[in-house]
């Protein structure tokens, strides 16, 4: 099976409370098998001016049930990285906003930078929850 060039990252992610404009209810969040990839968020990249965006979905949260202004770590998967050169220049300390539609729904403090593949291998799926499960 051919594999995808790609980064993840491994963020702190800080959720905008409700009356900040953010979400109105909690993300499920979690890491198990069937909780992988299903939150698809968008990502304002430095050097994007608001509203704009490019697509990188969790692969995991360090818990389930994230309310609107509350914080959890999280890994994330630029989709088009080869599209988006702006993902190679995201590394360690750049914050990046998280957008559902126009509207922001948190801010990801970015902890590390991955090089990876699509779909994921073993080895780094093992990785990632790890790191996940430290927090």
């Amino acid at each position: 099976m051919d594999r995808e060039p790609t980064y993840a990252f491994g963020i702190e992610l800080r959720l905008t409370p409700s009356a900040d404009g953010g979400r109105g209810t909690a993300l499920l969040g979690g890491s198990g098998p069937d909780r992988r990839f299903k939150y698809r968020p968008n990502w304002g990249l430095p050097g994007m001016v608001p509203p704009e965006q490019t697509g990188a979905p969790v692969f995991a949260f360090s818990r389930e049930h994230i309310a609107p202004g509350e914080a959890c770590r999280a890994v994330i998967f630029a989709l088009f990285s080869k599209q988006v050169p702006l993902w190679a220049a995201v590394n360690e300390g750049t914050d990046l906003q998280m957008y559902e539609g126009t509207r922001v729904c948190g801010v990801g403090h970015v902890m590390w930078r991955a090089e990876t593949k699509l779909p994921v291998p073993d080895e780094d799926v093992s990785r990632f929850l790890a790191w996940l499960a430290e927090s």
